[in-house]
């Protein structure tokens, strides 16, 4: 719907002169707005910045009064700006100008953001060079589009996340938490780091991590192995845990977020403990998005997934072994 139409609809529902179907459509609009405040999350800070520009420009268009914008703090920031953007440009000038336009209305005609707090689920995300990351709720990852022409794969962390690493001991894997770097060449681990905590602890599940600060290092860590550093002090502590205990969150309801064919079987292979096996170097690499709850069976997820990108599944559920073949 273009923009103009939108707000001739809107102009209606104001007066009273709405139909039922027209009232419905600016009921859904401010709806999605309200309980999407991650609809940002595809944006860089620059974008962002961007959009408030032309939101607060689309605004002063509309009506002499000035009104402040506020977006909600994103999940996570990828830096992309296309038709994508253009249509959440759409949606939020119309939930911005039609929240502006009903503040001093009758209580009945206000939408107010529920109290209920809504479980979300962690974030399954794809990087450029092919490792993974599952973010729990909350969470935010910043990484470039690209590793390529850089000597590092360098991304920062604010929240909890598991990553899991594609090796390759030419360019090392570094993650930033808040004053901790954590560098792999190949490997899975846990990091969890706050904002406000008083401890960052990473914990290995496979492979070899180093853990520092600016000043030196505080340990090389192995699986099963956990160190946590107390940020006040800068002090840090390593120990003996059990590493699958410590990332049972990931097992819980999960987003898969723009990510592979092959990277989400990797993900279910772990997951259901069965082998997958992908049928077409296309169907590998289809992207595809959708939520899986924690207690989906096998095969729900793989009916999912297939539905998603037009291929079919073979299931032997004697010897755990799953193909994925296109249509």
């Amino acid at each position: 719907m273009q923009q103009e139409q939108f707000l001739k609809i809107l102009e209606k529902y104001r007066t009273g002169k709405a139909t039922r179907e027209e009232t419905d459509l600016i009921k859904a609009y401010y709806n999605a707005f309200e309980f999407r405040p991650d609809i940002l999350d595809s944006m860089s800070e620059m974008d962002q910045e961007t959009l408030a520009l032309e939101i607060k420009r689309n605004i002063d268009e509309q009506a002499p009064e000035k009104a402040e914008i506020v977006f909600p703090s994103a999940q996570r920031k990828l830096p992309v700006w296309s038709a994508y953007a253009a249509a959440v440009l759409v949606l939020l000038v119309s939930a911005f100008v039609f929240f502006r336009n009903t503040e001093k209305a009758e209580p009945e005609v206000v939408y107010v953001k529920s109290e209920k707090k809504v479980s979300k689920p962690n974030n399954f995300v794809q990087l450029p060079d092919g490792s993974t990351v599952i973010l729990t709720a909350g969470s935010k990852i910043d990484y470039p589009d690209s590793f390529d022409n850089k000597k590092k794969r360098e991304v920062y962390l604010s929240g909890e996340a598991y990553f899991d690493i594609q090796r390759n001991p030419a360019k090392p894997f570094i993650v930033h938490a808040g004053k901790l770097s954590t560098t792999v060449l190949g490997t899975a681990f846990n990091i969890r780091a706050w904002p406000g905590d008083e401890s960052i602890t990473v914990t290995v599940t496979r492979g070899r991590v180093k853990v520092s600060d600016q000043n030196k290092i505080f340990g090389t860590l192995i699986p099963d192995q956990q160190i946590t550093y107390n940020t006040v002090n800068h002090e840090a502590v390593q120990q003996k845990v059990n590493a699958e205990k410590t990332v049972e969150w990931k097992s819980e309801n999960l987003l898969f977020d723009d990510v592979t064919v092959f990277n989400a079987a990797k993900l279910i292979e772990e997951r259901f403990s069965v082998k997958i096996r992908i049928d077409g170097e296309r169907l590998k690499t289809q992207r595809f998005t959708t939520t899986f709850g924690k207690d989906e069976t096998l095969e729900s997820v793989l009916k999912s997934i297939t539905e998603f990108n037009d291929a079919r599944y073979e299931l032997d559920p004697i010897n755990k072994a799953v193909i994925i073949s296109p249509n």
